[in-house]
């Protein structure tokens, strides 16, 4: 191979006549390419091999290998088998072509070769090469960019369940004390309205309060992590969801009523509604919708909650006349503990909506939120799953 830019491609030549070999070379160096040459197929194999040439000018009838065969064992080797091949034969029948481009070949010259058209074929080659191995390159970048992305979220989610795991024990550990320093507060305070002491009656009573705030946020962060570990799926059965919305409005209604707010229900239809639920987790969801309504409707508003049954879903919908959720906060109200610019002063500690989330994934379905025009429209979607 001779001397030239040390940067340019490298064709290998194979051919068994010296003056077809010496022509080829010397329109390939003109072209500014780097050549390498063979005499024969055995030779060819070895050269392309060591060389690793950027693409082969083959010809077809050599003594020994002739071309197919020398063509096809370049292949089978792995170090040469993406190596574009191009034959140079004076065989013009179809069959011959056929055998070729089975064998492997990329495309034909034909002898007696013209070498304008021998180098516009390579360097066509070449370039076709070069863009492969481009993309090549590029999907290997790609492939390890996606591997890497896809080991920094694995290492991200276990981070993410870590700490939910640690919050999930610290609430599991703490739930108990708490309790039993509740029912400790409870012996005092009856022990007290009996003294009539009504000064440490009411710190009492506050310290009662946020002992029940406590427990509360505990308990719902346990119930979170039966849900994300699937433990509440025992607890389905057929219910009527129905009765569950009923029995949650009526629940709510003296809240509503001390509020001046009109609290209504309205079914799509007065027959029951049966679906495979857990009916404890859906009560608690639904009555957290109706809380956050309540929290943020106008005073002597209206909250609408309704039911709507269709084939393969059940959408429980609670609606309010409040100030409602700017859309760029609503892929984040239900995450844990987010609390937006309009909660702040409000109760709670932004485990409401992260519940009824959950509860809604548990039962195939979602939450999403609309705008009511004015306020909001939250809508619990259950999938029915056969």
């Amino acid at each position: 191979m001779r001397e030239h830019n040390k940067d340019a491609p490298v064709v290998l030549v194979v051919d068994d006549t010296a003056a077809n070999l010496g022509l080829v070379v010397d329109t390939l160096e003109a072209e500014g390419l780097r050549v390498a040459v063979a005499r024969d197929g055995h030779e060819a194999l070895r050269r392309a091999e060591l060389v690793k040439p950027d693409l082969i000018l083959l010809d077809v009838m050599m003594p020994g290998l002739d071309g197919f065969q020398t063509c096809r064992a370049l292949k089978d080797n792995p170090v040469t088998r993406d190596i574009p091949v191009i034959f140079m034969t004076s065989l013009t029948q179809t069959e011959d072509k056929i055998m070729g481009f089975r064998v492997g070949a990329m495309d034909f010259v034909t002898k007696p070769l013209q070498m304008e058209e021998v180098a516009v074929r390579v360097q066509t080659h070449l370039k076709l090469r070069a863009l492969q191995r481009l993309q090549q390159e590029q999907n290997a970048r790609l492939e390890e960019e996606i591997k890497t992305r896809i080991q920094a979220q694995d290492a991200l989610i276990e981070v993410l369940n870590g700490v939910r795991n640690v919050s999930n024990a610290i609430a599991h550990d703490l739930r108990t004390p708490l309790t039993e320093l509740r029912s400790r507060l409870e012996v005092l305070l009856l022990g007290l309205r009996k003294k009539g002491d009504e000064e440490t009656l009411g710190q009492l009573e506050v310290a009662m309060a946020d002992v029940d705030r406590v427990i509360g946020i505990f308990n719902a962060l346990l119930r979170l992590a039966e849900i994300d570990a699937g433990v509440r799926r025992s607890g389905f059965v057929r219910s009527d969801v129905v009765t569950i919305l009923s029995d949650a409005v009526e629940f709510y209604q003296p809240v509503a009523e001390l509020r001046g707010i009109s609290l209504t229900l309205l079914l799509c239809s007065e027959r029951e509604v049966l679906a495979e639920v857990d009916p404890l987790l859906l009560a608690q969801a639904i009555g957290n919708l109706i809380d956050n309504a309540l929290k943020y409707a106008q005073d002597n508003g209206e909250v609408e909650v309704s039911l709507c049954e269709r084939k393969d879903r059940i959408d429980v919908t609670v609606s309010d006349d409040g100030p409602g959720i700017p859309f760029t906060e609503r892929s984040k109200v239900t995450e844990r503990f987010y609390r937006g610019d309009r909660s702040r002063g409000t109760p709670g500690v932004g485990l409401g909506l992260a519940l009824v989330k959950a509860v809604a994934t548990l039962h195939h379905g979602f939450l999403e939120f609309t705008d009511n025009e004015p306020g909001l429209a939250a809508t619990m979607t259950i999938l029915r799953v056969s």
